[in-house]
């Protein structure tokens, strides 16, 4: 099965060249930058043979959505460009979907695999308590909702409709994919302290994100 990485980037110019170069190339079928720069970043990425896409439209999930449309893989996987995740940890991520156990398989970054400094506390109690929330809600165990590394069936993603372009984008397609009645699997990953500055408003995306996780309960999937 063909692997399409996908990775979301803005303003990485300081470590996207040290996340492409850890892709392990013999696993993937492409790597695209799905880029909403000013700096450095695309240059650097096309030097490294990544398929560049510009995205003019600002918005996390906006870039993902951007590079599902472009992939050609049976498998996509979202990897945020900061140096956070170990891209090492793809062939093993992808594996219970080559397997057929598997439709989707979300990282977590929440057990001793994270380095130290990688997340405050507040910003750990808080992706602890989401994930807990959306796996009682939804009666699906998934350890860490808000990880940025995940790999799925490009398949499955077809015919969803979203709301949601920014950081909350990926709570909503795990929903819709939960409706969907998809096989999720959960894997430890690597997480280290982020390259550059963050762009996650942890109070206000918080919020967003639970509810969203309360608004789909009540709606039919689409």
């Amino acid at each position: 099965m063909k692997i399409s990485v996908i990775i979301p980037t803005l303003n990485e110019e300081e470590a996207i060249g040290k996340v492409l170069k850890e892709i392990p190339r013999e696993d993937v079928y492409e790597v695209i930058v799905v880029d909403s720069s000013t700096d450095g970043t695309p240059k650097i990425a096309e030097n490294l043979g990544a398929k560049v896409v510009s995205e003019p439209r600002k918005g996390y999930g906006r870039a993902l959505l951007s590079g599902v449309e472009k992939a050609r893989g049976d498998i996509v996987v979202y990897i945020d460009g900061d140096f956070t995740y170990d891209p090492k940890d793809i062939p093993q991520l992808v594996k219970p979907i080559v397997d057929g156990d598997c439709d989707v398989v979300m990282g977590n970054r929440l057990n001793k695999k994270m380095h130290l400094g990688a997340m405050d506390l507040v910003n750990r109690i808080g992706n602890t308590l989401l994930s807990l929330i959306f796996s009682f809600v939804y009666l699906r165990k998934v350890d860490d909702t808000q990880c940025g590394l995940r790999a799925m069936r490009k398949k499955v993603l077809e015919g969803i409709s979203y709301k949601e372009y920014g950081m909350p984008y990926v709570t909503e397609q795990l929903i819709k994919l939960v409706k969907k009645g998809v096989r999720i699997g959960n894997l430890a990953v690597t997480y280290r302290p982020r390259i550059g500055t963050t762009k996650l408003c942890a109070w206000a995306d918080g919020f967003k994100i639970l509810k969203i996780i309360l608004r789909e309960l009540f709606e039919k999937q689409s």
